[in-house]
């Protein structure tokens, strides 16, 4: 009787499925892309005004687009199309998403849509019980709770109108893993209890159980992303599904939920090094991903549209890492999008196509590994679950590895299992009281022949007796004058003092004053040897410092005890300050990507540049056994080179903005 049960709901759900899987395009890759949205509210009664097929038409006509995602729900709560099973906006003058698919399904484009997840003031509105409840026991005004009947009676309601009556490829689910906080409700609180037996619920960050509060709440937003991803799932298996930020640097876990991809969108503040390190907290995740640019800059109260060269240079840099790109044009209130930005949106989609044949879904090549330890970020204090908190640190010291033209990837706890032995060097940037099993591991890694880097005033401690080291005096937080070769630069700062317990090589000098004849014997930095390898330590907090304050002499620094741990990588590269280095695998063919990093994008003076000077006569040399060829793409620009001691010298006569070399042995 059971086996018959089962037939006859199997039997009852095939229609179901058959259809859903006719929804869409069938066209499933998300390379180079557009995002438009407005988040619609209640004053918006003209959605649809002029908004006509042929513009729509004359639109992917002219930038041709691999995939676009327009808006549906914002976080005002209401829906810009005439939804039935939502909120929809007060009065249309045409339903914009039909003409959105009818017009991307002529051109077999795949449409996504943007959705406000758990931030809906609308429905907080109209069910004060969906409400979360803050610390202080009062409801939230804009974000629903896990653990309220939001998505049983709204958000996946309405994700199912979307997949089977608009016949959508996707969602994009905005407002969700960056809005979670901890939920104080009587749901909340009941369920928490009866898991842990916890009955004394914490509001503040010092308080016993902060830490089991808070993965509750985690584990709970996973389960709210499992929900309605398989329920959209069931009856539209093709219909692909992201949380925003999930599973990224905001939340820095294994993929453990039925998303279909990952993404992000990259604020219009100093992009180019965000992108950098975004698209590494995403390219080892083990899904498709993509990052969004902000087509417009934000700073000082103004708002401007980027430069087609800036918009590149945030795109180097995902397409380096092998992920998608797409940027993010606001529409206007009737939902329209604005046609004089049509140009820079076909250059930036042309830009990124030329590019797909060397970059899409490559491989890395393990050089250098900076850590990101979920273990410790956890362990930070924030009243948040899942945003940027704790991340300046990581942030500078990689732009400073980037700057300095190292080939990075960061890595998160749970992706050095198999993967740490790959790298050469293994950095951790001031990360304090990382997982003790990887503190162990790493001690096994430094044996077997590793090259590890600790960063840090507070990082060191934990590594003192592999640094072979003391610290006999308190953390210092100000004023450290720093010494190496010629230069003396003042740090505002923390730092340690270091005493030797074996014998080290040093580099650098802490003096009393800003002048060489008041050194200490106090250095900057140190490296010991233990078995096949070597652990290296940098007394300093620069991560943050650098980002403040950029300056060779921590570059200096960082090169000298890098080049001490490993004398060579794959690719070297001289002459310039101004090149991002990536270096990528992709259909057995090596690629050395090389990103202008110039211009004015670190200046918090300057809004939007134009002008880019380009790196000329670039040296390069690779560590790898000859080629047959080489070539500077896109363009197939044959690259002259010489081969001696089983190195390849070359120059690149010039990169505009991104070039890259594809080695065919």
């Amino acid at each position: 009787m059971r086996i018959l049960h089962l037939f006859i709901i199997i039997i009852a759900l095939f229609p179901l499925v058959i259809k859903a899987q006719k929804t869409g395009t069938g066209n499933a890759a998300r390379f180079a892309g557009l995002h438009l949205d407005f988040h619609a509210g209640l004053t918006d009664s003209g959605i649809g005004k002029t908004f006509t097929y042929q513009m729509i038409d004359s639109m992917l006509s002219i930038i041709k687009p691999d995939f676009i995602q327009v808006d549906c729900k914002g976080h005002p709560g209401i829906s810009s199309y005439p939804t039935k099973v939502g909120n929809p906006a007060p009065a249309f003058e045409k339903d914009i998403l039909k003409i959105w698919r009818d017009v991307t399904h002529k051109y077999n484009i795949p449409l996504f849509v943007h959705y406000s997840g758990l931030w809906d003031n609308e429905a907080v509105k109209h069910h004060p019980n969906w409400a979360r409840y803050n610390a202080d026991g009062k409801q939230d005004k804009n974000a629903t709770s896990v653990f309220s009947g939001y998505a049983d009676s709204l958000l996946i309601p309405q994700i199912k109108e979307l997949a089977t009556e608009y016949k959508l490829d996707g969602i994009w689910v905005d407002g969700d893993c960056w809005v979670l906080a901890p939920d104080y409700s009587p749901a909340a609180k009941e369920k928490f209890t009866q898991l842990t037996g916890i009955a004394v619920i914490p509001t503040k960050t010092d308080e016993p159980h902060y830490f089991e509060w808070m993965e509750f709440h985690r584990k709970a937003f996973r389960e709210y992303i499992t929900k309605y991803a398989d329920a959209v799932h069931m009856i539209a298996p093709a219909f692909m599904v992201t949380s925003n930020w999930s599973f990224s640097s905001m939340m820095p876990e294994p993929v453990d939920v039925p998303v279909d991809y990952l993404s992000g969108d990259v604020a219009g503040t100093n992009s180019l090094y965000s992108s950098a390190f975004e698209s590494r907290s995403l390219a080892l995740q083990g899904k498709p991903w993509d990052l969004m640019s902000w087509s417009f800059a934000w700073k000082n109260n103004s708002k401007a549209t980027k430069s087609v060269i800036q918009l590149q240079q945030e795109a180097a840099e995902v397409l380096a890492m092998g992920g998608g790109f797409q940027t993010y044009w606001q529409q206007n209130r009737d939902g329209t999008p604005e046609p004089y930005q049509f140009r820079k949106m076909a250059e930036i989609i042309r830009f990124t196509k030329e590019r797909r044949e060397y970059t899409f879904e490559s491989e890395t090549v393990p050089q250098i590994g900076l850590l990101y330890s979920t273990y410790a970020w956890k362990r930070l204090p924030n009243s948040g679950l899942y945003n940027a908190h704790g991340q300046e640190a990581v942030k500078g010291i990689l732009n400073l590895l980037l700057d300095c033209h190292y080939p990075v990837d960061i890595l998160m706890d749970h992706q050095l299992p198999g993967r740490m032995e790959k790298y050469p060097l293994l950095i951790i940037p001031e990360w304090e009281h990382i997982d003790p099993v990887i503190r162990e591991q790493l001690q096994q890694y430094v044996q077997s022949g590793g090259k590890l880097l600790v960063i840090g005033a507070s990082a060191t401690a934990d590594f003192a007796a592999m640094l072979g080291v003391q610290f006999e005096q308190p953390l210092k937080k100000n004023g450290l004058f720093a010494g190496l070769d010629d230069e003396i630069v003042l740090m505002g700062t923390k730092y340690q003092q270091a005493k030797p317990i074996k014998a080290l090589k040093t580099f650098g000098t802490q003096l009393t004053a800003d002048d060489w004849r008041f050194t200490t014997n106090n250095f900057l930095a140190s490296i010991t040897e233990a078995g096949k390898g070597k652990t290296a330590g940098i007394y300093i907090d620069m991560g943050d410092f650098y980002n403040r304050n950029q300056n060779r002499f921590l570059k200096n620094l960082t090169q000298k005890v890098i080049a001490a741990l490993v004398p060579s990588f794959i690719s070297t590269i001289q002459g310039t300050e101004h090149i991002h280095q990536v270096i990528r695998r992709k259909n057995n063919r090596l690629y050395i990507h090389l990103i202008n990093s110039g211009g004015e994008h670190n200046n918090p003076n300057v809004l939007v540049y134009e002008k880019l000077h380009p790196v000329e006569n670039l040296p390069v040399k690779l560590h790898i056994q000859q080629p047959k060829t080489i070539r500077l793409q896109p363009g197939n620009k044959k690259i002259p080179f010489s081969y001696s001691n089983n190195s390849v010298t070359l120059i690149v006569p010039k990169i505009e903005v991104y070039g890259i070399l594809e080695i065919v042995h």
